[in-house]
């Protein structure tokens, strides 16, 4: 299983990608941006993306829209980290195909229980 963070802020990346390690259920991919995070995807599906909305090259909208035009990734739950607060903004994510957009700050702990939540077998159903 592989979960794909793309963020672009190297201190929230290093937070993140410890815990979803220490959930030992997936590879964890780490992008610095959304331009790397499509090269990831393209070289191997992913099974969950963490993305944060606002990063270089292509922001996290670009890169979910991307994602729901490829028949391997169009299923894949994703999950947005954004310092945008506006409930327009979580709308736009949430008609593109997002499952939840957490807000920055945000609780790590929760962001892990929302992952295993989202990977449960009965998840899909």
């Amino acid at each position: 299983m592989r979960i794909l963070l793309a963020e672009d802020n190297a201190d929230i990346a290093r937070i993140v990608s410890f815990y979803l390690k220490n959930m030992r259920i997936a590879e964890v991919v780490v992008c610095r941006d959304g331009g790397e995070a499509i090269a990831a995807m393209t070289q191997s599906p992913v099974h969950l993306a963490v993305l944060d909305a606002s990063m270089p090259v292509a922001d996290g909208l670009t890169v979910l829209r991307w994602m729901r035009s490829q028949p391997e990734h169009v299923n894949a739950p994703v999950i947005f980290l954004t310092a945008n607060h506006a409930q327009t903004f979580a709308d736009e994510c949430m008609a593109s195909g997002a499952q939840l957009v957490m807000t920055k700050p945000f609780n790590p702990g929760l962001l892990v229980r929302q992952i295993r939540s989202l990977l449960a077998p009965d998840a899909s159903t």
